[in-house]
């Protein structure tokens, strides 16, 4: 279908901006019809789910389809507009050159589709809507089906309105509806002075477009998708341990380190054992929203309790077990929730009773027992799954897994009681203090012991504690910086507080039980995330001591940028094929006209009974209508050296997904428009290994013409001024 055509069956429709809704738009079935390749697809899509715009850019037909957030309530356009290559002041295509498609033929058409910034979702487009990279969404797809994502951004970041996650997620929809072949981006995502590509590399193996299947493309300065791969792997495997024993040298670095892996070690019910693992965590971390004193890496029912390691060893009582699980989203009263652990503290009591203190039940069995005096199995499925480490009077009730029969069971025994471990942040932040660390703790661990004895009494003035603690403690300036700092440190699932009573106007301490996740989320606890990774990623993976190792990995990691997604053509139904048409030039044209590499062909989907002779019709009309050198191609032959009979039926010729190989005449070898890179192409031969333009600055030599990075030559990267005005390479120069 024509565009003229489009544009007309657009215009006689109603006009309307009824929203389609976001969360549900191009998803499984809720667009149908989009059986054919994306030059079609693209042309239906606009047909029944856009309104042509009443102006143009720079020339361009424009479509609109509004969406509405069933989230959020906002309204917002997802614009397309087709750009005519023969009209455009850019007819090549810098990010097809850059992404290794520089010798794609020219297509005749591509489309931009973009979602603007949230304060122009009512202005109509501007005329320099397709360079600024401020939109929520832009992405450039040609006709051939490949085509690029130019920016993704989410919609006031720090709002609870959509993320950039929600709008990577519908440009994954549509390219899938609409058959996209590939895609490619240029990932130079930041946040403040941190490169997410090598943040989440590290973290996770992957770039953050990872999740939805990017994978590497290309690399600059000679990097390769080996390299990166065994760069990442190097990164990601780094030991904490390691890193600690690498940094001894330097103690300021070391002990911010040390602080910021305790602290999240503390947080984790795992071990973290690698830097990958502990920024995983870390982000994790970041967007939970309520908070315990521990938490899993990942959700799962599985857990160890070891009670021979303190970490796990710690029990929270039952009072704030059973309000845990009443704030989450669970469907049932506290009250239930508190008679179904009763129950089952009391069948472990009672076979521990007839067996031994030493005894164990299993999930299973112990479910049949509270079966028979709860009716709901849902309610004690849930309980049991909750259950770590809580503490019953004298008591401690555990889950773990057998290591032998790998079932869950659950334990209950006596326990003495312990002092808990106590977690003081300001010793790890105060680097200028005058007394010792040691000094400052057993202070600390003093008057802690002095608050939790009068917490059955309410708070306490600081006076009284104060005094009591100068009983035992001489110095009271040591007295006094303890008080001043002892705010939000956090002993078991109890954190003190520090405030002033708005009634007497003085300093009070208390202890509070860590339950409300509302009052936690306003909880500083001296850590701040953010800033903590921007540590780990400056100090650790840009400035780690002594090692080239990590360096050069961490180069190869932040010098590739070049992503692509490629999805898979398959068949429809079972009685369309997909095919993948593909010229082959003849000799001569091959010689001395069509260098480079041979383009993409194009898909059709035909049914398996059209002859040969019939394909050849459809694959004429597709690479007329795909690509500008093929205005006035003529398909004479199906094969390649050998070509088929016009009269063989398509399935007893080629098989499904198949790659055709087609033969003609009329290529327009006089066009301009020949490749996507351009009618030049560098000749690159980079001392890093680079061969081809990778979108980094390079210089000319002026002897052989050549191509290579500045950075490569030893030239400023920064400065324009210090290229000289004839530049020879070093082979050259000692020619």
């Amino acid at each position: 279908m024509a565009s003229s055509t489009i544009i007309e069956a657009c215009n006689s429709r109603k006009r309307n901006r009824k929203p389609f809704i976001f969360e549900t738009f191009a998803i499984g079935d809720s667009i149908d019809g989009f059986s054919g390749p994306f030059r079609d697809n693209i042309r239906m899509f606009l047909q029944e789910f856009a309104t042509i715009e009443d102006y143009t850019l720079c020339g361009f037909p424009i479509w609109s389809t509004w969406l509405i957030s069933n989230s959020t309530g906002s309204v917002f356009p997802l614009y397309t507009i087709e750009e005519t290559t023969q009209l455009s002041l850019h007819p090549f295509c810098d990010h097809c050159k850059l992404s290794g498609w520089g010798h794609h033929y020219v297509s005749k058409r591509r489309y931009h589709l973009l979602i603007p910034a949230n304060e122009n979702w009512e202005k109509p487009l501007g005329s320099d809507s397709l360079e600024i990279g401020t939109h929520v969404l832009h992405g450039l797809i040609h006709c051939n089906g490949y085509g690029h994502l130019l920016s993704i951004n989410g919609v006031n970041e720090d709002s609870n309105l959509l993320s950039g996650s929600d709008f990577m997620d519908l440009w994954d929809r549509l390219c899938t509806i609409f058959k996209t072949r590939k895609i490619s981006l240029n990932d130079v995502s930041k946040k403040g002075s941190v490169h997410l590509r090598l943040l989440h590399g590290v973290a996770y193996g992957q770039s953050w477009f990872g999740k939805w299947g990017y994978r590497f493309c290309r690399g600059s300065y000679g990097a390769t998708e080996k390299k990166y791969e065994i760069a990442v792997q190097f990164l990601s495997s780094l030991g904490l341990d390691k890193i600690l024993n690498d940094f001894r040298k330097d103690f300021t670095e070391r002990r911010k380190i040390k602080q910021i892996i305790g602290t999240y070690r503390e947080l984790s019910e795992v071990p973290l054992i690698t830097i990958s693992e502990l920024l995983q965590f870390m982000l994790a971390f970041k967007f939970k929203a309520p908070f315990h004193s521990k938490m899993k890496l990942a959700n799962g029912d599985d857990y160890w309790c070891d009670p021979d390691i303190e970490e796990k060893n710690r029990p929270i009582s039952m009072e704030t077990f059973v309000n845990m699980m009443a704030n989450s989203d669970c469907r049932w009263p506290a009250r239930r929730l508190e008679f179904v652990v009763i129950v089952i503290v009391n069948f472990l009591k009672e076979n521990q009773a007839n067996v031994g203190r030493n005894c164990r039940m299993t999930r299973q069995d112990l479910r049949n027992e509270a079966r028979k005096f709860i009716g709901d199995t849902g309610l004690i499925d849930f309980v049991l799954k909750s259950i770590r480490c809580f503490a019953l009077g004298s008591q401690i009730v555990r889950r773990s897994i057998n290591p032998t029969t790998k079932l869950l069971e659950f334990t209950i025994h006596e326990f003495a009681k312990e002092e808990e471990s106590i977690r003081f942040p300001f010793l790890d932040m105060d680097s200028d203090c005058r007394w010792t660390e040691r000094t400052v703790k057993q202070a600390a661990e003093f008057i802690v012991k002095i608050l939790r004895a009068h917490n059955g009494d309410g708070a306490m003035s600081r006076q009284d504690l104060r005094d009591k603690a100068r009983t035992t403690i001489r110095d009271t300036g040591l007295i006094d910086y303890v008080l001043k700092s002892i705010n939000k440190s956090i002993m078991g699932n109890k954190i003190i507080f520090r405030s002033k009573n708005p009634s007497t106007k003085r300093i009070e301490f208390a202890f509070e039980d860590v339950v409300d996740a509302n009052r936690v989320e306003n909880i500083e606890l001296h850590m701040n995330i953010d800033q903590d990774l921007v540590y780990l990623y400056e100090t650790v993976l840009l400035s780690y001591p002594g090692s080239d190792s990590v360096s050069l990995a961490t180069g190869v990691v932040l010098d590739s940028k070049r992503f692509v997604k490629e999805w898979k053509l398959e068949d429809q139904e079972h009685q369309i094929m997909a095919l993948t048409c593909k010229v082959l030039p003849s000799f001569d044209e091959l010689e001395s006209e069509l260098t480079r590499p041979l383009s993409p062909g194009v898909v059709v989907f035909v049914p398996p009974w059209i002859t040969i002779g019939e394909l050849k019709g459809v694959t004429q009309f597709a690479l007329r209508d795909t690509y500008c050198i093929m205005q006035n191609f003529v398909v004479t032959q199906i094969g390649g050296l050998r070509g088929i009979e016009d009269e063989r039926l398509l399935s007893c010729a080629v098989g499904r997904d198949a790659h055709v190989w087609v033969r003609g005449c009329g290529l327009d070898l006089d066009t301009e428009l020949r490749y996507e890179g351009g009618p030049i192409k560098l000749k690159v031969s980079c001392i890093c290994g680079a061969r081809d333009d990778d979108g980094e600055r390079m210089v000319n030599c002026d002897a052989c013409q050549v191509w290579f990075h500045t950075m490569c030559t030893g030239i400023d990267d920064h400065e324009e001024e210090v290229i000289p005005e004839i530049f020879l390479c070093e082979s050259c120069r000692n020619f």
